[in-house]
């Protein structure tokens, strides 16, 4: 725990390297909102909350007058809405937030907070836990509204943060396919941002999940025998396709292949991202399954 004047303030978790006695805390409202949701989720974490929406500043005058705001009103722009959420179905792109839970809407985007202090008005959402609703009132369209939003954690499209979870994989004549997750980008060490593939990291750090079980699926290895030559080189790319299907996530492509097999398909076909195709030939994948599995000591091929 970390004390000042003889009272629990926080607990310490982490030191900044090459300085002296410089440290973090979690302070206490952090920690009492964990307990808090332990407690109503059934010992089950589930986060923060969020509304899964981006803002513009309205500070230029010009734009709220187009956007018919009063000389008295102040707000942000809603520009973008993240899918899956229940904001997509409340709100719309080009909505005038003008007030959060009673709390006025800067035009920079800040509430009032401590005396004549402001804050973001995300600071609002920090109280809330997940399925609590929040009041807004919008400007659209030039009419004042309010609707109640759901708060709730948002879905990420790949995986921030993996706890206690067996990796993921499927193994098909040598072939290593898994989850993107940055945990997996996290494997290129450190500096992951700049040594992970440019592709990955930037879908992992900007796209939306647009189905609740989306996962992008990529070869992550090639465990090598004669049956996959050559695809060494295709490591890293999302698989986007298998024979003629959108791969939506690893049991779907596991589900595919099998498909595959399972009507005597001659070759198995998936296509990657630039549009680069492996092809599997379903006789040889299954004479050199086995041996790979064999010769790289691995238990099982499948971990969905």
């Amino acid at each position: 725990p970390a004390i000042m004047n003889q009272e629990v303030v926080g607990v310490a978790f982490q030191s900044l390297e090459g300085a002296e006695n410089i440290g973090f805390i979690i302070p206490v409202p952090i920690i009492h909102h964990f307990l808090e949701d332990i407690a109503r989720a059934d010992n089950q974490y589930t986060g923060f909350p969020a509304l899964g929406i981006s803002c513009q500043a309205l500070e230029n005058e010009q734009l709220r007058k187009y956007y018919g705001m009063d000389d008295n009103q102040t707000g942000v722009l809603i520009c973008k809405i993240r899918p899956l959420t229940d904001s997509a179905q409340k709100l719309q792109k080009h909505d005038v937030i003008l007030a959060v839970d009673g709390q006025e809407v800067g035009n920079d985007g800040t509430v009032m907070f401590r005396n004549r202090e402001r804050i973001s008005f995300d600071y609002i959402l920090s109280s809330k836990y997940a399925g609590d609703l929040i009041d807004m009132e919008i400007l659209r369209d030039k009419q004042r509204l309010t609707v109640q939003v759901a708060a709730q954690p948002l879905q990420h499209l790949v995986p921030i943060q993996q706890y206690d979870l067996l990796p993921r994989y499927l193994i098909y004549a040598g072939l290593v396919f898994t989850p993107l997750s940055q945990p997996y980008l996290h494997e290129y060490g450190d500096d992951w941002y700049s040594m992970s593939p440019r592709r990955l990291c930037d879908r992992a750090l900007n796209w939306d999940k647009q189905e609740p079980d989306q996962e992008l699926v990529i070869l992550s290895q090639v465990l090598q025998d004669q049956a996959n030559q050559g695809y060494e080189v295709l490591c890293s790319l999302q698989v986007l396709e298998c024979n003629g299907v959108a791969v939506r996530n690893l049991k779907h492509l596991a589900a595919l292949i099998k498909e595959g097999e399972a009507a005597n398909e001659a070759f198995q076909r998936m296509v990657m991202d630039d549009n680069r195709v492996i092809i599997l030939e379903c006789e040889k994948a299954k004479e050199c399954h086995e041996g790979i599995l064999k010769r790289h000591r691995i238990a099982s091929d499948v971990q969905l």
